[in-house]
């Protein structure tokens, strides 16, 4: 986790490597989803879908809590060690964020546990797809105001070899 003290270089390379992580998780979890909707009519076993469903609940849960309690605090981190304003964007972005959380959670606590699916499932998943493309984009909005922002200062702050 990046040093709160660093300057605003150590900041930025601290978050570029733990965006690169978070992101690599955030293709997992596509990745199940994306699995699960594609063979939900082709699943004979129930246990088959209920571990995925259980694996898709662990990343969810692994994914957001990253996000609310690593990546969104060191982004604004970044951006006050920045100092240009561009926390701003953060203020306004999290509430939806924050909201995208509250489905995500339910979804989870609904699907994490051993039992026998609703007939609501096909919904659900739908409704969950929709939820976390809502929350990639605000996301990805996050990363671009503030940390693709950064990004240039860095690079125009770089020594320039001749």
């Amino acid at each position: 986790m990046p040093h709160r003290n660093s300057n605003p270089q150590q900041q930025f390379n601290a978050v570029e490597e733990l965006l690169t992580r978070w992101l690599k998780e955030r293709r997992g979890l596509l990745g199940k989803y994306t699995e699960i909707v594609v063979t939900l009519d082709n699943v004979a076993d129930g246990k088959g879908l209920q571990q995925r469903q259980r694996d898709l609940c662990q990343l969810l849960v692994d994914y957001v809590s990253a996000g609310h309690f690593e990546v969104f605090h060191e982004l604004i981190a970044e951006a006050e060690s920045f100092g240009d304003g561009s926390g701003a964007l953060a203020e306004k972005l999290m509430p939806a964020i924050g909201d995208t959380t509250e489905v995500i959670m339910a979804y989870e606590e609904k699907y994490s546990a051993e039992k026998d699916y609703p007939e609501t499932l096909e919904r659900d998943l739908s409704a969950l797809g929709e939820v976390l493309e809502s929350r990639f984009v605000l996301e990805d909005r996050l990363i671009a105001g503030l940390h693709n922002r950064h990004r240039r200062l860095v690079k125009d702050q770089a020594p320039q070899s001749t």
